[in-house]
């Protein structure tokens, strides 16, 4: 399997007050260049429609060097990582123009069924993309088998809804939404004081239209723990937990 990548520039409606790019839109790009790297292969999201199959983000792993400026260009680079029990992996890693590294990062993808909205097995057109998992070149090793817990006494942030534009083709909340959401709930002095370095993403349960959502943090000096679930409580929709300097 050939590695994939792909240019973008960074436009002013990818960055904040300070100039720099928004977390959310790496991943982005990310997220892009993967469902590019899939067309020759027939096994995008629209491919597996066709067969009654969808393709959802189950866990991300992204360590951050640095937040790009505006008019920098950037280069996304992704590969295949290997097929590991009922995940296809894949990496990522984001460079500059001068080649030094922006991110890097590692992430496990489900197959599911539309109807049942269940998790099935990789059909065989995508176990024919994946090297062996013990050959694959990777930017992060993780195992996709670690935990993450719920934040303890979180300070707890409502207002989010599964609206019309944070919906992808799947039609529920897209990956890039929560990412979205876990940051925008810190305090804004945090993001002022802090730079984000880590942060682990685990998806749990699907967000479907209309639905309403809070979004939990508790700030453990440079840690965080995040939650995303139904707005009044209920089972998380996603954990996460960020490191930040």
């Amino acid at each position: 399997m050939m590695k994939y990548s792909d240019k973008y520039k960074i436009r002013n409606y990818h960055t904040g007050p300070n100039g720099l790019a928004y977390i959310p839109s790496l991943f982005h790009f990310m997220y892009d260049a993967a469902g590019d790297h899939c067309i020759d292969y027939g096994i995008t999201v629209q491919d597996l429609q066709e067969i009654g199959l969808t393709w959802m983000l189950s866990r991300i792993n992204v360590e951050i060097k640095r937040l790009p400026a505006t008019r920098e260009e950037l280069t996304v680079t992704t590969w295949p990582t290997g097929a590991r029990d009922l995940y296809s992996c894949r990496d990522f890693q984001i460079i500059d123009e001068n080649g030094g590294e922006i991110c890097r990062a590692t992430s496990a993808w489900l197959t599911i069924d539309l109807k049942k909205r269940r998790v099935v097995r990789l059909p065989k057109k995508v176990l024919d993309i994946h090297p062996e998992p013990d050959s694959a070149e990777r930017m992060i090793i993780d195992n996709f088998k670690g935990k993450l817990s719920e934040p303890d006494n979180s300070e707890i942030v409502g207002g989010f809804r599964a609206d019309y534009s944070s919906l992808d083709v799947n039609s529920h909340v897209t990956s890039g939404e929560y990412i979205k959401w876990l940051l925008d709930a810190l305090p804004l002095d945090f993001h002022v004081e802090k730079k984000l370095r880590k942060i682990e993403i685990i998806h749990k349960m699907e967000i479907l239209p209309g639905c309403e959502a809070q979004a939990e943090y508790n700030i453990e000096g440079n840690r965080v723990q995040h939650c995303i679930r139904p707005y009044g409580g209920g089972a998380p929709n996603c954990l996460a937990e960020s490191v930040w300097e």
